[in-house]
């Protein structure tokens, strides 16, 4: 599986955001052992209306995650940048996705459930995490074993999204 397929699910998920499914912890720290670099490169979302939107993911200067940045505009507006990597809870993939407060406030999290990476890892689908308890986690150890006990469960997630490759 790749973490460049769900950085562009980054900021798409910033858009599910309802600032009640963020956590201030994230699943745990990265690792090399969830390396990928198939996906970097350009990926748009299906459920994107806006033909010129774009996301590009780069290798990050950071080890083991990836730089998203988000093009509006045609590719002249980046909106979004941020840092992404995966986690693994119990064999499944999640990313953990930067969300942008107030600097003073420090980094808050989403999560996307990696369900689909194709072969050729050019499209992808994800289940971006809707449950307003995550906010009330006090711990990375608590944000894994949330995620873990509520994983399966279709009401712990707000939506799906499907990521393509542009070529």
């Amino acid at each position: 599986m790749n973490i460049r397929l769900l950085i562009p699910v980054l900021v798409i998920l910033s858009v599910y955001c309802r600032c009640d499914n963020i956590s201030t912890y994230p699943i745990n720290q990265p690792d090399a052992s969830l390396d990928d670099d198939r996906l970097i490169g350009k990926w748009k979302f299906e459920e994107d209306t806006n033909k010129n939107n774009f996301y590009e993911v780069y290798e990050s200067a950071y080890p083991h995650q990836y730089h998203v940045r988000f093009w509006n505009r045609g590719g002249t507006n980046p909106t979004y940048e941020g840092n992404v990597y995966y986690s693994k809870v119990q064999g499944d993939r999640f990313l953990n996705i930067p969300y942008f407060t107030n600097p003073l406030e420090g980094h808050w999290y989403i999560f996307l459930r990696i369900l689909d990476i194709n072969k050729d890892g050019s499209k992808m689908t994800g289940a971006v995490v809707g449950d307003e308890n995550m906010l009330k986690l006090q711990s990375e150890k608590e944000v894994y074993n949330y995620i873990a006990e509520n994983k399966n469960m279709p009401e712990f997630y707000l939506d799906t999204v499907h990521l393509f490759k542009v070529k």
